[in-house]
């Protein structure tokens, strides 16, 4: 089982983790972990929706992404920005600098544009800026009493995507429905890649593929991002030990709270 997608108006990438089965055979809480897109293109209604529940909103995208598309105000909730990125990065940031570039210099050559995003997956989680975003969401969650957290980046496949990961891993999702909740991202976001697809110029030659490369997600990608893990600190477990600073104690209470 996967996320279950939220019926909203503006936003197409909205999904609650509530319902997947975690350690020994429980279910993730609903309305407690939301991950999503930016929040840029979200109606009244679905801003009025979110507020019934959502407590804090956690932003991921770079200050230059958050100043061209700043997120509106959900009422009663707190809003956090914790940059994974520091910079413009073609595939993943949603800058016009940065798509334009990503055309530019990728959209014509499908490897190349493979073997960056596979170098973008590579560092997820070995940066500093990403450690130190990541560490922070994880002690957000911890304090989270009641009500929802939600997440996002741009288009909530990549930083968001690699938050969920890590939160799912903790709660003893399987590996098989955490590679299927990273991939449905791909039906939420169609519409959003076809209108990438014109602003940068439409299909010529082999570009289609090459925008896939940039801005679907991708099962390599992910497996990417477990070798690298499973490289540097021998295992999952070990790198949300070392890199995030969890012990026994963080991830018991995390599975106490967000496990029925």
């Amino acid at each position: 089982m996967i996320s279950r997608k939220l019926e909203l108006e503006g936003l197409n990438n909205t999904r609650d983790l509530g319902g997947m089965t975690g350690s020994d055979d429980r279910k993730i809480a609903g309305g407690r972990l939301i991950r999503s897109g930016h929040l840029f293109s979200a109606s009244e209604n679905d801003l009025k929706k979110l507020a019934e529940n959502v407590h804090t909103v956690i932003d991921f995208r770079t200050k230059a992404e958050r100043d061209e598309k700043p997120d509106p105000e959900i009422e009663g909730s707190s809003a956090v920005s914790l940059s994974v990125l520091t910079e413009l990065t073609e595939g993943v940031t949603r800058e016009e600098e940065s798509d334009k570039a990503a055309f530019m210099r990728l959209s014509l050559d499908p490897e190349l544009a493979r073997s960056h995003m596979m170098n973008i997956y590579s560092g997820f989680p070995l940066t500093d800026a990403a450690k130190k975003a990541y560490s922070e969401f994880i002690n957000i969650l911890l304090e989270n009493e009641s009500g929802a957290v939600l997440w996002h980046c741009t288009a909530g496949k990549d930083r968001a995507g690699f938050a969920a990961v890590m939160i799912e891993e903790i709660l003893g999702v399987s590996k098989e429905d955490i590679v299927a909740d990273y991939l449905a991202t791909n039906e939420n976001i169609r519409d959003e890649v076809e209108q990438l697809r014109d602003l940068l110029g439409g299909s010529v030659d082999s570009s289609d593929e090459a925008i896939d490369y940039l801005f679907t997600a991708k099962q390599e990608y992910l497996e990417t991002v477990y070798n690298v893990i499973e490289k540097e600190y021998g295992s999952f477990d070990e790198y949300l030990r070392q890199a995030l600073g969890l012990d026994d104690d963080k991830l018991n209470r995390l599975r106490e709270m967000y496990l029925e």
